[in-house]
């Protein structure tokens, strides 16, 4: 029985990367929204406005592809 030294490396590895993505890349992203919605006032600069808008809706499609991962994960990457 050997041990796969470089494949442990590489999963380790990918499940960093993911983990730091979605663990502090997610949270950045809504604060960058909410920063772009603070600088634009109420009737302010749409272009603020429309990328706080992004930031949200790119927040809100990874919660709903995290939701059908889990619930739906055995279904969709088989097992």
């Amino acid at each position: 029985m050997s041990i796969d030294l470089p494949g442990i490396l590489g999963s380790v590895l990918q499940v960093l990367v993911v983990g730091l993505l979605l663990g502090a890349g997610l949270p950045a992203l809504f604060a960058l929204g909410m920063r772009l919605l603070a600088a634009a006032p109420e009737h302010g600069p749409a272009p603020a406005r429309a990328g706080a808008w992004t930031c949200f809706a790119l927040c809100i499609v990874a919660a709903v592809a995290g939701i059908v991962v889990i619930v739906f994960g055995k279904a969709i990457f088989g097992g």
